[in-house]
């Protein structure tokens, strides 16, 4: 693998933060991707380089393994690793400064991440077992309709344009 340097490493984060869909990404997403084409650095490391650069700001972060202490570490590291092929990463995030968040990115990133909810909660009562507890089911079916209910005010207040209410 060849070594390069932090500049080149930060030209590509800077690069992808213009480029992405969403303004606000998480440092492990953009590790992740760096590892998958370059190699190293490790998480802690590359994080440390992102963040000193000034022309990027550090978002709050997201903890989802909040919560879930009853698990032991291999299950939690399974886990992890779950939430990350359905895109969810825990972790800070980072934008480029110069680039806005605006309404309409706002409005739009509400839209895929409540799709992204739904269709995970589809699939995990679809793939529930026959003998699950009806309460356990109840409390999935209710979570389901909630974020049916958010896509419905997103509608009612001209905030979503997609058709699909199933």
């Amino acid at each position: 693998m060849v070594k390069l340097s932090g500049n080149t490493l930060i030209e590509y984060v800077i690069h992808r933060l213009e480029e992405d869909e969403e303004i606000v990404v998480p440092i492990k997403k953009l590790w992740i991707e760096w590892v998958q084409e370059h190699g190293g650095p490790p998480f802690d490391e590359f994080t440390e380089l992102v963040l000193a650069d000034e022309r990027i700001e550090e978002m709050d972060g997201v903890d989802h393994n909040e919560g879930l202490e009853w698990m032991s570490p291999e299950e939690l590291a399974e886990y992890e690793v779950e939430m990350e092929q359905l895109g969810f990463f825990s972790g800070p995030r980072v934008r480029r400064i110069s680039r806005e968040i605006t309404l309409e990115h706002i409005v739009k990133m509400i839209t895929k991440h409540n799709d992204n909810m739904e269709r995970a909660l589809q699939q995990a009562r679809e793939s529930m077992p026959e003998d699950i507890d009806d309460q356990e089911e109840g409390a999935l079916i209710d979570i389901i309709f909630e974020a049916k209910k958010l896509r419905r005010k997103l509608r009612e207040v001209g905030l979503d344009a997609s058709e699909d209410d199933d």
